[in-house]
């Protein structure tokens, strides 16, 4: 089940057959929620969900989009601990590497995070609770009417993202939080899923594009995840303060690296005005539909 639009659909039926695909693909995956993979999986499924109720949500209506976008939060919320508590371990240790044994007390308390993140979530009803709130939304997926037709019901979902994502990184290149950092990564994922439901319709030069888009998630997901880590050590570690000092020092340099690297592929990536690059789409968008 590709994450793609089809040529021969209209938008309305292209975004209700990809939801339920969406939709019965975290299902599936809720189902098998005892390996961490599995749970990092359905959490990816319901960003894609999400993205879809963001990019028609001019055309679905108010109330239909907040039911939506509400019950996939609350789906995806329950989900993740156990998620930033294998990630947090895991970019310790490819942070720290071969050095490692200088974190030994930071290790130590990671590892029994880890485990007690998972053990709480097989014992809880996190499980059944992200599958009734899927379940909410697969009964939701008929009120998604969509009226325009063609790239009409599209444009303003994409636009709007692409906006917010131009402003996100000027934001974060002149104020470079954290937090603007990790809002900027929320609006270049919604572009890169949109890019990828619309793959077929783009040229090369444009799934070249979808390619930069993912690699500046990468880097805006690992300085997030790099933050986690530094909230957790200093909140669980503080009788470890030598050991705090010197992770956040290699915390700080790999952000630094990181920041560089996604400001400098943002400008080029959000080089374009909206309507400037969304008028080239339509026209890649018309010419696949033979139009």
């Amino acid at each position: 089940m590709p994450f793609r639009f089809k040529k021969s659909e209209s938008p309305a039926k292209a975004v209700r057959r990809v939801c339920r695909e969406r939709i019965g693909a975290a299902l599936g995956g809720l189902r098998k929620g005892d390996h961490p993979a599995a749970v990092h999986g359905v959490r990816k499924e319901i960003k894609k969900l999400r993205a879809i109720f963001r990019l028609v949500r001019g055309e679905i209506g108010r109330g239909v989009y907040r039911k939506g976008a509400k019950a996939l939060r609350e789906a995806a919320g329950s989900l993740t601990a156990p998620r930033d508590a294998r990630v947090m371990l895991k970019v310790f240790e490819r942070l720290a590497g071969g050095g490692a044994r200088r974190f030994a007390g930071i290790a130590k308390a990671l590892r029994k995070n880890a485990r007690r993140e998972g053990q709480r979530f097989r014992k809880d009803d996190s499980l059944r609770r992200a599958e009734r709130l899927l379940r909410r939304t697969d009964r939701r997926v008929d009120d998604l009417k969509i009226k325009a037709a063609g790239w009409a019901a599209i444009e303003p979902g994409l636009k709007e993202s692409y906006r917010r994502g131009r402003e996100a990184c000027r934001l974060a290149g002149n104020q470079p939080s954290p937090e603007n950092f990790h809002d900027w990564r929320k609006h270049v994922k919604d572009l890169w899923h949109y890019f990828c439901l619309l793959y077929p319709a783009w040229p090369a030069e444009a799934r070249a594009y979808t390619d930069g888009l993912e690699l500046l998630g990468g880097h805006l997901g690992e300085d997030h995840d790099l933050f986690l880590l530094q909230q957790f050590a200093a909140e669980h570690c503080t009788g470890r303060a030598g050991e705090v000092v010197a992770l956040n020092r290699l915390i700080e340099s790999r952000q630094k690296q990181l920041r560089a690297a996604a400001l400098k592929l943002g400008s080029r990536l959000y080089a374009e005005a909206p309507t400037v690059i969304c008028r080239r789409l339509g026209n890649y968008w018309d010419s696949w539909r033979g139009k």
